[in-house]
């Protein structure tokens, strides 16, 4: 299947949601018929909604350039650093550039660094909540992440700097 990009895409997910929706009609008709009862179906309500909203995030995003802003550190030269959270055997630290620190705060005292913003492509992920397996899916929801191709364009563009 060929990826699509932009208007194409979004029509696919205008499609995907009319779905959505006709399946939700379809359950409340169901339960007014007495076919079956509100608490047979909590896992699919859940999805289905949860679905319907990623499907709006994702077309305000095509909307849009396909970008967001994202907070990143600077060096003095202007150089960007993304840190992240890595686990030691002296605790949790954030790392960026070889440096690692107890905090954000710590990590620009110790590298004179700033804080920065940065224009990156954008879309939607399905992340776990809480606890495993069916309690993760049903606790779990759609994030606006950094993503590597900008869906309004298809320009791939990757995550590295």
């Amino acid at each position: 299947m060929a990826k699509v990009y932009g208007e194409a895409l979004a029509e696919q997910i205008r499609e995907e949601m009319a779905r959505y929706q006709a399946n939700i009609d379809g359950r409340w008709e169901r339960i007014n018929q007495g076919l079956t009862d509100m608490d047979d179906c909590f896992m699919s309500q859940r999805v289905e909604e949860r679905g319907i909203a990623n499907c709006k995030m994702q077309l305000e995003i095509l909307e849009g350039d396909g970008t967001m802003e994202i907070e990143v550190l600077l060096d003095k030269t202007g150089n960007v650093f993304e840190p992240r959270w890595i686990e030691t055997r002296y605790g949790c630290k954030m790392i960026a550039g070889g440096v690692f620190a107890n905090s954000k705060k710590a990590l620009l005292k110790k590298t004179g660094w700033a804080i920065g913003t940065k224009r990156v492509p954008c879309w939607t992920k399905f992340c776990a909540g809480s606890g495993g397996g069916m309690c993760a899916v049903y606790t779990g929801s759609y994030q606006v992440v950094r993503w590597h191709t900008n869906m309004v364009t298809g320009e791939y563009v990757g995550f590295g700097d």
